[in-house]
């Protein structure tokens, strides 16, 4: 039976430098986290040190990484490090040693780390007697009105006219509304690509032999489905964004953009296999990544929503 290697001790019978480097993952979240730039993998090694060292070990990296935060950035940095790395690496490393479905791993991740984000912003409201609600209303309105100011200066100083700049500017109000009812599914979004990049990360380094454990191949994304049920409320979410009702309306929009991502995750899987089946590698396999995202996303968003009527990589696979 497959099993995820038991944890091991940082010391051991080994090389000094190997020794060293066992002490890596005990700064590097917090240096991928201050880097900006590959802060959406702060949590990978985290959740190294959960599987590699155990549950004290995972806790003592994460703690000390939290610290190292507080310490060059700040408090609030630190909060939102332990909320956008720490919670996810204990979700992912404890789901991975349940052995948990990939899905399921991802929805638990997710669900986790919004619950501990309400239950901070709760207690900190609860203790500076500030209503959350309230201080959100302010915070997008400051952006609204300072990315207006922007605008207006981006104008004076450019001879391009935009209709989408020009709706910005009439109705500022407009804009902060719809970020505010748009915000919860750009959360929900947020948090499904950070759990999904890591975790793919963490089955493609292997770490602990984690993948044998759950019996996947290398492949496994490229041949990855969305649940087939999922088309119906989908499709339900849709027709409500149609009605035009208020609040239904709302509610209809933030759920279709989160199925989307989903679906535009399935088409990345396609793409992924139909980039092997071409035999694209290299430096120009990740460019191609980057302008099917940058570019082509509602290509890729409808590949992964009709491929349930036209099984695109059998397609594909005929053609050969």
């Amino acid at each position: 039976m497959n099993q995820i290697a038991q944890p091991q001790t940082f010391i051991g019978q080994r090389k000094p430098i190997f020794r060293l480097a066992a002490f890596v993952p005990f700064f590097l979240g917090a240096a991928l986290y201050l880097s900006l730039i590959f802060a959406i993998f702060a949590a990978l090694p985290l959740i190294y040190s959960h599987l590699r060292l155990g549950r004290v070990g995972g806790m003592l990296c994460s703690i000390t990484n939290t610290a190292i935060i507080w310490a060059l950035s700040g408090r609030e940095n630190a909060a939102v490090y332990f909320v956008l790395a720490v919670v996810p690496a204990i979700a992912i490393s404890e789901c991975l040693k349940l052995k948990l479905r990939i899905e399921w791993n991802v929805v638990y991740t997710v669900v986790t780390t919004v619950l501990v984000s309400a239950l901070l912003l709760v207690s900190y409201s609860h203790k500076y007697k500030i209503n959350p609600l309230q201080k959100l209303d302010s915070f997008v309105e400051d952006v609204v009105h300072q990315v207006g100011a922007n605008v207006e200066k981006y104008k004076a100083t450019s001879s391009i006219s935009s209709q989408d700049l020009e709706k910005f500017l009439v109705d500022p109000e407009m804009t902060k509304r719809n970020i505010l009812y748009e915000l919860p599914c750009a959360i929900t979004i947020t948090l499904l690509v950070l759990a999904v990049s890591n975790l793919l990360l963490v089955l493609r380094l292997n770490f602990n032999g984690v993948r044998s454990a759950l019996g996947l191949q290398p492949g496994y994304f490229k041949t990855w489905r969305a649940p087939e049920h999922m088309v119906w409320p989908t499709l339900i979410a849709g027709f409500c964004i149609i009605v035009e009702i208020p609040v239904l309306s709302d509610i209809g929009l933030n759920v279709f953009k989160i199925f989307m991502a989903i679906y535009a995750l399935q088409g990345l899987a396609i793409t992924q296999y139909i980039f092997d089946l071409w035999g694209i590698k290299g430096f120009l396999r990740p460019l191609c990544y980057v302008l099917a995202v940058a570019i082509l996303l509602p290509l890729v968003i409808s590949i992964g929503f009709f491929d349930l009527w036209f099984n695109f990589r059998e397609k594909f696979k005929t053609t050969q």
